[in-house]
């Protein structure tokens, strides 16, 4: 029996997507290992699951929470079960994109100039799989899921159910809200101005209702148990904190690492011959995050998923994924964004660095 390569490329790959996601997550699971205590970073995301409607009514970032609330009412607040549904679920949706990715990306016949290499970026740089291990269970992950999803019943022209899927994203975290709404949103105004408004519509009322109910003036801190309640201030924000006092190599960095995935975006243009048009614009939305939050490593994933989600719908848009990265300025210009020197971090970039130097 001939064995058919191409597939077995593909399971390698989600194998090795796997391998890169965990050595993401390593900090995090060694440190709780050594110390016997679960480390902040996933304290923080803990929190985040702790949060449900049915606890403190309409609250942002609530639907996550409310939806494994029955399991964890049946499970020691901040226990090692808890631990588990909230990685076990991770583990599983990052599975899933890995191997969503690998269908993209390493086609079995008739694949892109450059495709390959964005199955080689997600396995080996920084806003890679690698990223996703090391903020493993960030709601983002969830979104993810959520916003592909939405693109694939946009594209066949079922609006309304990519309308309720970007208004529960939006109920997850509103940082979908630049990332993958403008997507969705645009993929969706190819088809008809009635499909946009379809989409828009639901989440515009989802973010204004945020706006004007989302926070609240109750202490969870207290109200939280002591063992997850870390993250409790973020409910009594007004705004994200956008970053300050950052030395001036942290934002050319940051800088560097938001415009190459928008580079990639438009080389993907060039290789299809196709005219400017929204799809090519809507990615750089995530760019607001950076104005308003300080997680900049964060926001450069986003952006990167934003573009990812581009190069996906393309064959149904009669393009080709992949991107046209002959030219010798655009390798150099992208060399150094694809060196495997870890995750790219959240507020604190390529936290890995000093362990490789």
């Amino acid at each position: 029996m001939a064995i058919d390569w191409s597939k077995e490329r593909r399971n390698g790959f989600v194998l090795l997507a796997m391998m890169a996601w965990l050595l993401g997550a390593s900090p995090h699971l060694m440190g709780w290992a050594l110390s016997g205590t679960p480390p902040d970073a996933l304290v923080w995301n803990l929190t985040h699951y702790h949060v449900s409607y049915q606890e403190f009514g309409f609250l942002r970032r609530g639907l996550a929470g409310s939806a494994v609330a029955p399991i964890f009412a049946a499970l020691p607040d901040g226990g090692l079960a808890e631990y588990a549904v909230m990685i076990g679920l991770d583990l599983l949706l990052c599975l899933g994109l890995a191997i969503t990715a690998a269908r993209l990306f390493l086609p079995l016949e008739d694949a892109a100039p450059g495709q390959r290499v964005f199955a080689a970026v997600l396995l080996i740089a920084p806003v890679g799989m690698m990223q996703m291990g090391y903020d493993m269970a960030r709601l983002d992950h969830v979104n993810f899921t959520l916003t592909g999803l939405a693109v694939a019943s946009v594209l066949k022209g079922r609006a309304w159910l990519a309308a309720l899927l970007m208004t529960a994203a939006m109920l997850v975290h509103e940082a979908v809200l630049f990332y993958g709404v403008p997507v969705v949103v645009a993929l969706a105004l190819r088809r008809s101005m009635t499909d946009a408004a379809t989409v828009a519509l639901p989440v515009l009322a989802a973010t204004i209702a945020l706006m004007l109910w989302g926070g609240t003036e109750i202490d969870l801190a207290a109200a939280l148990p002591p063992e997850a309640n870390l993250a409790a201030s973020v409910w009594t924000r007004e705004i994200m904190e956008p970053a300050r006092g950052f030395p001036p190599s942290h934002y050319l960095i940051a800088a560097y690492a938001a415009l190459v995935p928008l580079l990639l975006l438009h080389r993907h243009y060039r290789l299809n011959s196709a005219a400017p048009d929204l799809l090519l614009f809507a990615p750089a939305a995530t760019l607001a995050l950076f104005a308003l939050g300080v997680d900049y490593g964060r926001w450069s994933h986003c952006l990167f998923f934003s573009v990812l989600l581009v190069l996906a719908a393309a064959p149904t848009l009669g393009r080709r994924r992949g991107a046209d990265l002959s030219p010798l300025p655009v390798k150099i210009a992208i060399a150094p964004w694809l060196l495997p020197l870890g995750p790219i971090g959240i507020a604190l970039l390529y936290p890995f660095i000093p362990w490789i130097v």
